[in-house]
């Protein structure tokens, strides 16, 4: 099952991301949109791209200063390396960069992988808490608009579903809850049973105590202050990532700097939809996201087409990330296989 599971993943996450993309673009005129598109002002789309470099950059310096408290002193550029081919891979399978980034840093600086998880997840732990703290800033600012949304996309559509169904519906949920929590008991009861074997203790411990080792870094950091600083301008970069955009494209250019941040935090749930590259998920949100600034489909006159300014909007904008990570992942990992390839030589001669 195991194996199934890996080989099929992501045909699964493709399958949902082609379903995603044509649920949104099956009633988009694509002349129409492409025209649009055409018309937007590239120099702040190829700013924003310049940010997300930034902002990649920024991540392997600061993943460099979570290694050194365990005794490991990359160089910048294969942290930076590592980081990149990560998106890349992300675009393919999601949370598969996490993987391969720390593959790539065992072997070009042999960090034992289980340190390097460890470090990674100490890095998304802070990345949800920040993601997190301006989802409260923004629904604290700007309840009236960003409020709402959060709670009619998010909360309200399933609390009301399961509160209108029928008492037929109801006793199925709850079969399905008790049939999971049976499961769950012996699952874990055969987990614990498997682990009662000696071999296979000891190499899960092991990993784990590398894995809590590659925790706890961050409590054993001396540059503390430089970690914070870092952490800051990624995400300042990954605000103006989006808020630079929102002047590409005259609908949506008088819009302020919070409604950029609401629009970054948005697509950022977007982006973590089990999806590649948050494909579909991302245009959804943030077009409706835009919906609350009053910017809504209309019919041109001219033409008696249905135009969709967000759309349009939310497709600048995560094409732009998409081909920035696309690039400099595939420039990242020709360097690296080609480092592999002459380091595999000299071991040889």
């Amino acid at each position: 099952m195991k194996k199934l599971w890996t080989r099929s993943r992501y045909y699964i996450f493709l399958a949902v991301g082609i379903l995603l993309v044509y649920f949104v673009f099956k009633d988009v005129n694509l002349a129409s949109m492409w025209s649009e598109i055409k018309g937007a002002h590239f120099g702040w789309i190829g700013l924003s791209m310049f940010c997300g470099l930034l902002a990649m950059s920024s991540r392997a310096w600061r993943w460099r200063l979570l290694l050194e408290p365990l005794g490991f002193t990359p160089g910048f550029l294969n942290c930076f390396h590592g980081v990149a081919i990560g998106y890349f891979a992300n675009i393919g399978v999601p949370r598969m960069g996490e993987v391969v980034r720390c593959t790539i840093l065992n072997q070009t600086d042999d960090i034992p992988v289980n340190k390097l998880i460890g470090t990674v997840i100490i890095e998304r732990v802070i990345d949800v808490l920040m993601l997190l703290t301006l989802i409260s800033l923004i629904i604290i600012s700007e309840f009236d608009r960003f409020g709402s949304f959060f709670w009619n996309e998010l909360f309200s559509k399933r609390f009301d579903t399961i509160g209108q169904a029928s008492e037929t519906s109801k006793l199925i949920y709850a079969g399905v809850a008790l049939l999971t929590a049976v499961l769950l008991f012996f699952a874990g009861r055969s987990t614990w049973i498997w682990l009662k074997n000696k071999a296979v203790w000891v190499k899960i411990s092991t990993f784990l105590k590398g894995l809590g080792d590659g925790v706890i870094t961050v409590f054993r950091m001396k540059k503390k202050g430089l970690f914070i600083a870092h952490t800051l301008f990624i995400w300042f970069n990954y605000f103006l990532m989006t808020w630079v955009c929102v002047y590409a494209y005259d609908p949506t250019s008088a819009l302020k700097a919070m409604d950029g941040l609401v629009l970054m935090v948005v697509g950022g749930l977007g982006m973590s939809a089990p999806v590649p590259g948050g494909v579909g998920a991302f245009h959804i949100l943030v077009e409706k996201a835009l919906l609350l600034y009053d910017i809504k489909p209309f019919t041109d006159p001219v033409s008696g087409l249905e135009l969709r300014p967000g759309l349009v909007f939310a497709t600048i904008v995560h094409t732009s990330q998409f081909l920035m990570t696309l690039f400099i992942g595939s420039i990242s990992l020709i360097i690296f296989t080609l480092q592999k390839r002459r380091t595999n030589a000299k071991k040889s001669a």
